[in-house]
C-alpha cells in the first residue's frame, strides 16, 4: 500500500513522463506481483487449514482406532487369561487324576501279592481242616466190608454160581440189583 501511495504521489508531482511511466509500471508490477503473492498466501493457508483439519480427522480417527486396538487386546488378555486358567485346571486334574491312578494301581498290586499269600495259607487250612474229619471213602468202605461179612448182605451180594463170561469159576460179586436178576 505504501508503495502504491509513492506512485501516485510521483505521479501527481509531475515528474518525467517516461520515468513516471516506467515507475508506474514498475509499481503496477509489483501491486500484481503482491497481489498474486497474497492470493497464493491466501491459497496456502487455505491448503495448511484443510492439511490441518485432514491431520486433526486422521489423528481422531487414528486415536479411535487405537483405543478399539486396546479394546481388542484387552479382550484377548482376558480370554487368553480365562484360557489360561482352564488349562491350568485341567493340568491339576490330570494331576490329581495320575495320583489316583498310581494309587489304586499300588492298590490292586498289594490286594493281589496279598491274595498270593493267602492262597497257600489257605489251601493248607483245607488240608489240615479234612485231615480232622473222618474220612468218608474209609466209612464207605468199613459199611461195605460189614455188609459182605453179614449173614444177609444187602448191599453186596456173592454169588457162587460161575458166570458166563468169566468161565474160571470165580465168584462175582454185584450190587442188589444184580443179584435180583440171577434170581
Amino acid at each position: 500500500m505504501a508503495l502504491l501511495a509513492a506512485i501516485l504521489v510521483l505521479n501527481a508531482s509531475g515528474c518525467r513522463d517516461n520515468e513516471n511511466k516506467r515507475l508506474a509500471e514498475m509499481a503496477e508490477r509489483n501491486l500484481d506481483r503482491q497481489a498474486q503473492q497474497e492470493t497464493r498466501n491466501t491459497e496456502l493457508q487455505h491448503q495448511v487449514a484443510e492439511g490441518t483439519k485432514r491431520l486433526v480427522e486422521a489423528d481422531a480417527s487414528a486415536r479411535e482406532t487405537i483405543v478399539e486396538i486396546h479394546r481388542d487386546v484387552q479382550a484377548e488378555r482376558q480370554g487368553l487369561g480365562a484360557q489360561r486358567d482352564r488349562m491350568e485346571d485341567e493340568r491339576r486334574q490330570i494331576a490329581e487324576t495320575r495320583n489316583r491312578e498310581s494309587i489304586i494301581a499300588e492298590s490292586i498290586k498289594a490286594i493281589g501279592l496279598l491274595i498270593a499269600c493267602l492262597v497257600p495259607l489257605l489251601i493248607a487250612l483245607q488240608i489240615l481242616r479234612r485231615s480232622d474229619t473222618p474220612d468218608e471213602s474209609a466209612a464207605v468202605a468199613e459199611l461195605l466190608l460189614s455188609d459182605m461179612v453179614a449173614d444177609r448182605p444187602t448191599i453186596v451180594r456173592i454169588i457162587d454160581a460161575p458166570p458166563k463170561s468169566f468161565g474160571d469159576g470165580a465168584s462175582r460179586i454185584t450190587d442188589r440189583r444184580d443179584a435180583d436178576q440171577f434170581t
